[in-house]
């Protein structure tokens, strides 16, 4: 999402991949499309990256979910540090 000129240098950045500045929404909700937690971060910061601090703020809020589907950008080797820290 594009960044307002009056939002802070330091809390925007510039996704090379979208080639767009600005901020990235990284939000969970459930089936029902309820919002369960929101990350916002500069777009410099990547989608697993910022998705770990997300997953964890989850956990602590949510302890009941065991399941969870995500986007084909949240792959790779946040699935295993899933497993391993989250259980």
């Amino acid at each position: 999402m594009r960044a307002a000129a009056t939002v802070p240098a330091a809390s925007r950045g510039y996704d090379g991949g979208k080639k767009v500045p600005g901020r990235k929404r990284h939000i969970v909700t459930d089936t029902l499309g309820l919002l369960l937690a929101v990350a916002v971060t500069a777009a410099n910061i990547g989608d697993r990256d910022a998705a770990a601090g997300l997953l964890m703020r989850l956990r602590r809020l949510h302890r009941d979910i065991t399941l969870v589907w995500a986007d084909g950008g949240y792959t790779g080797s946040l699935v295993g540090w899933c497993r391993d820290k989250l259980a």
